[in-house]
């Protein structure tokens, strides 16, 4: 099969995709006769930035421009379009870094006129890639170039170009492309190669390549290269993993719905089915950030609305959760994936994940009024002077305390009776602990409740961060030392609570003989009949 994505491979700017606003002005700055003489083009990879170049180079130099469009059809068109003309020149920045490559390709070359078109254009992909001593051998020739010479910087990096180079040029930023985008144009070539495909094959290709029109049609050629006349999408999943969105919407749903023994009979399905749980992670993920984008942008709803049935399931599900709950699940998510490199079993990750999703919901006003009451109750601290006492009267007690008690030795405890001081030393502390990272991700979500006869009350985002850190003698000494030292006390110990408000010292856990316990001792949970 052949190159899918040379062959058609844009010929004018009316025939590039998603980047209407860049193709816009530069068509009529040809149509003008107005022309830069330097051009940035920046953004994501497969977007179009070469071909743009490419067009722009062949309209400017075309015998006969129609709007601005390249004719196709006078020997310049030609000469451009086939490759041959030698006063288009295109570097590689990415292999010709150094000052004497661009001293020999482009200083040395651009003081001649050009030869069989009326300007010289310099095309430099990835133009990041030179190093600063050519930048700045090439820094005079762009701001004093020939009249007849013409630079395009094209970059997937803009920030590593040196700004005396942006300011010289004109900035063109280019955008991924639209799913719909992406999806039409497959559609398109489809049709022209005489192919069908079933639309949800499409529709993956078109959601999985993340923008890039290159890469869908690099992918929609390996299909095609299968030698199918007709792809469906168990010929597509040699290629391409069918999507497993599906899946994760229901999976989602029946979070939503608290549905625990559903939820892990379906994850039992699912293995003896033999699915990759891994990538089910990343599906769940766009799931329900899908799900987020719906819930709070009207647009993105009616799009879901219109889409396939894994879209329209997923608009039903909008208001049944809350933006908190949408977050909290994501953080399960990717935690739990992260532990699977860790060597946690994909399975139990998946179930442990679901079920934090499902039973781990709280009300929000509860929650609001649960914090107002601590407010309301908490003791008022007042720094009152001491009352004056007659000098006699301070003597006379002076000395009696003195004969009654003995010198007492004087102690390093200190009770500073708020949280102010905890506060002033939490950023620090944090900073000690990072040589142990899971720690300070339990501990910065986590809130600091009160510090009274130094004890330090937290309250944890989950019932499992709190046994983390109170169940495990060298984590909770770890952090007793570590606070006791900052805040110049002899000693200071841990206690914590959760959404749930139950407190916990160092009380270990009570062995349970049946699974379902132990999950909802774990999260926090309940059963709900």
């Amino acid at each position: 099969m052949a190159n899918i994505s040379r062959n058609y491979r844009p010929k004018a700017f009316s025939d590039v995709v998603g980047q209407t606003n860049t193709t816009e002005t530069l068509r009529r700055e040809v149509e003008q006769c107005k022309l830069g003489h330097a051009y940035l083009f920046s953004g994501p990879r497969g977007v179009g930035k070469t071909t743009i170049a490419r067009i722009f180079a062949k309209a400017i130099n075309c015998e006969n421009p129609a709007k601005g469009e390249p004719c196709q059809n006078c020997k310049s068109c030609q000469l451009i379009a086939s490759g041959t003309a030698i006063d288009i020149i295109e570097m590689d920045a990415a292999s010709h870094t150094g000052v004497d490559n661009v001293r020999e390709a482009i200083v040395e070359h651009v003081r001649f006129v050009p030869a069989s078109v009326k300007y010289k254009v310099y095309i430099i992909d990835e133009a990041h890639m030179l190093s600063v001593n050519a930048w700045n051998a090439l820094l005079k020739t762009i701001e004093e170039p020939p009249e007849y010479a013409i630079f395009i910087f094209a970059t997937t990096e803009k920030h590593k170009v040196p700004a005396t180079i942006i300011s010289r040029c004109q900035r063109f930023n280019f955008t991924r492309i639209s799913e719909n985008e992406i999806l039409q144009r497959i559609k398109d070539i489809v049709i022209k190669e005489g192919f069908t495909v079933d639309e949800s094959v499409l529709n993956t290709i078109s959601q999985k390549t993340d923008g890039c029109l290159r890469d869908a049609e690099n992918l929609l050629g390996q299909l095609m290269s299968l030698g199918e006349k007709n792809i469906t999408q168990d010929i597509a999943s040699i290629i391409i993993p069918a999507s497993q969105m599906p899946i994760a919407t229901e999976l989602l749903s029946l979070t939503i719905s608290k549905n625990v023994p559903q939820i892990l009979s379906r994850i039992e399905e699912l293995e003896q089915d033999g699915l990759a749980f891994v990538p089910l992670f990343d599906d769940l993920i766009e799931a329900i950030r899908k799900l987020n984008f719906a819930s709070n942008l009207p647009k993105y709803t009616e799009k879901l609305k219109s889409g396939d049935q894994t879209e329209k399931t997923l608009a039903d599900l909008i208001g049944k959760t809350t933006n908190k709950k949408l977050l909290q699940d994501s953080l399960i998510l990717m935690e739990k994936r992260r532990e699977i490199k860790s060597g946690l079993d994909p399975r139990f990750a998946l179930e442990l994940a679901l079920l934090a999703m499902a039973i781990s919901e709280k009300d929000d006003t509860k929650s609001n009024q649960h914090i107002d009451l601590q407010k309301k109750t908490a003791p008022i601290e007042k720094n009152e002077p001491p009352k004056p006492q007659p000098i006699a009267d301070s003597v006379q007690n002076t000395s009696e305390s003195t004969k009654s008690e003995p010198p007492k030795i004087q102690s390093k405890t200190i009770n500073t009776g708020s949280l102010n001081d905890i506060h002033a030393i939490w950023p620090k502390f944090l900073q000690s602990l990072e040589a142990n990272k899971s720690l300070i991700m339990i501990l910065k979500p986590s809130r600091l409740v009160s510090f009274d006869n130094n004890t330090l009350l937290i309250k944890f985002q989950y019932p499992y961060h709190q046994k983390t850190i109170l169940d495990n003698v060298k984590n909770k000494k770890l952090l007793e030392d570590g606070l006791a030292k900052l805040l110049n006390v002899q000693n200071i110990t841990l206690q914590g609570t959760t959404e749930s408000g139950v407190e916990q010292e160092n009380t270990p856990l009570q062995p349970k003989t049946d699974a379902v316990s132990n999950l909802l001792d774990a999260f926090g949970g309940q059963v709900i009949s």
